[in-house]
């Protein structure tokens, strides 16, 4: 089958069928985001070096429970072992967990996918393979704004205007939040002002202007210091980044000014899902182009462009 590993670089190349074992469901991949930590994966950010890619949806073609057969899914992306019981809080902390495409596990850039059964989520009928395929970055947005402390005012900052900004974004607009967003692609600012976004200059956070919340999301260093740059004494910052490279940052403010610092990583699938079937919250206008798993390197090309949202494969 047809797949994008690590080791192969970003070209589609042969592999075996994954081999499904018990508790497992062999999944035909329908559609597959690619993200900012499959970018990442190329540069060396883990050790894995087989199949990438975690931003699914599919159809379960085989399965030890009858009843997933022919339903259509997504899943969590962290799995526990086999002799734990899996949970979707505790499985992304847990020291021997495996992390779809991340991880210890083949991930679903590819025609099929193996998928522990008591970690997949059933997509409703409302809910479209190309939707699906955004459940969990979804997910990982609403994580964010979750972990801002409530009742403090004044705008929240999303810095970077990329994909998990715009979908935070769209996670603060639904739950009736004020936010400004700062980036530097006009086009995708344009995007989160139609989503409800007010723009904000950068040069005004070198000014000097503060936030007490504010949410990063940019996919880099620089990204990283100016959302600490951003952030009002005694404020919040909730880092989204996962970077290959280490920062440098000016710890010294973070401590004079009492600032905390927040990491957040996967959020609530399911919670997510139902924000999206009821129509909360809108994806589909984020998807830059579709392109067939054969040409995935020109979709890692398109990906990686200024202007590119989500772009999406089609095995």
């Amino acid at each position: 089958m047809l797949a994008v590993t690590v080791q192969g670089g970003q070209t589609a190349v042969q592999v075996p069928l994954p081999e499904r074992k018990r508790g497992e469901a062999l999944v035909r991949v329908k559609r597959v985001g690619i993200c900012g930590t499959d970018l990442a994966m190329f540069d060396g950010y883990t050790d894995h070096t087989g199949v990438i890619g975690h931003e699914f949806a599919g159809v379960v073609e085989e399965a030890d429970n009858d009843a997933w057969i022919g339903k259509r899914v997504t899943s969590s992306i962290n799995f526990t072992p086999s002799d734990y019981p899996f949970d979707w809080k505790t499985a992304k902390h847990h020291p021997r967990r495996t992390a779809l495409g991340i991880r210890g596990r083949d991930g679903t850039m590819a025609e099929y996918a193996v998928i522990p059964e008591d970690a997949l989520i059933e997509l409703p009928a409302s809910v479209s393979d190309a939707s699906g395929a955004t459940v969990e970055p979804l997910a990982a947005a609403m994580d964010a704004v979750d972990r801002l402390p409530p009742g403090v005012g004044g705008d929240i900052l999303v810095v970077g205007d990329g994909r998990i900004a715009q979908l935070v974004g769209r996670v603060l607009q639904q739950r009736h939040h004020r936010w400004a967003i700062v980036g530097r692609n006009r086009m995708k600012l344009s995007l989160a002002k139609r989503a409800g976004g007010r723009g904000e200059e950068e040069a005004n956070i070198h000014k000097g202007k503060r936030f007490s919340r504010v949410i990063e999301a940019t996919g880099s260093p620089e990204g990283i210091r100016l959302a600490l740059n951003a952030v009002a004494p005694t404020g919040t910052v909730v880092l989204k980044s996962t970077l290959s490279e280490e920062v440098q940052l000016d710890l010294s403010r973070v401590v004079v000014h009492e600032i905390r610092l927040i990491g957040s990583r996967c959020g609530d699938l399911e919670k997510a899902l139902e924000a999206m079937a009821r129509g909360k919250i809108e994806v589909t206008d984020m998807i830059t182009a579709v392109y067939p798993l054969a040409r995935a390197a020109e979709a890692f090309e398109h990906a990686r462009r200024p202007d590119a949202v989500k772009v999406q494969l089609e095995p």
